[in-house]
């Protein structure tokens, strides 16, 4: 696996804040699909996986790796904060195309996969991941999912 970079890092650790958990600070690989930028792993099956688009053009396409990434791994759960950097130009359809794209998903696997939208500053974080009020998300606010916290 190779380590996250820095920049991702960043974002990775003001999420921590919100969540009380730890990510790994390296990239995941989703099978054959592709890499997520950062991780964790809450439990054996379930993962929060972070795709940060600084330059992306077509964004989609790091919502669109978990797709077959789910299907290969029917007991898998996947909670994804898509990041996007203010210096990021992707046009306005295709960030609607992740919405959409993340929608179809969110339907298809409904109870496995939760996507969650983030081009605010990072200090509002808190603020969008509290809203979080279904799926899977959800359950990790409340407790019904227990975060492992790793010691470094």
């Amino acid at each position: 696996m190779k380590r996250t970079n820095l920049k991702n890092i960043v974002i990775s650790n003001s999420i921590e804040l919100h969540l009380n958990m730890k990510f790994e600070d390296y990239e995941f690989q989703l099978n054959d699909w592709g890499e997520s930028d950062n991780y964790c792993q809450i439990d054996d099956n379930t993962f929060i996986f972070l795709e940060c688009e600084c330059t992306q053009k077509h964004p989609n396409t790091n919502i669109l790796k978990y797709w077959p990434f789910l299907e290969e791994n029917k007991d898998y759960k996947v909670i994804l904060f898509h990041y996007f950097y203010p210096e990021n130009k992707a046009p306005k359809n295709r960030i609607r195309l992740c919405r959409f794209t993340a929608s179809k998903l969110e339907a298809i696997f409904q109870e496995r996969f939760q996507y969650v939208y983030l081009c605010e500053d990072i200090n509002q974080f808190g603020n969008i991941i509290l809203q979080q009020k279904k799926g899977l998300m959800q359950k990790l606010l409340t407790g019904e999912i227990r975060v492992n916290i790793k010691q470094n």
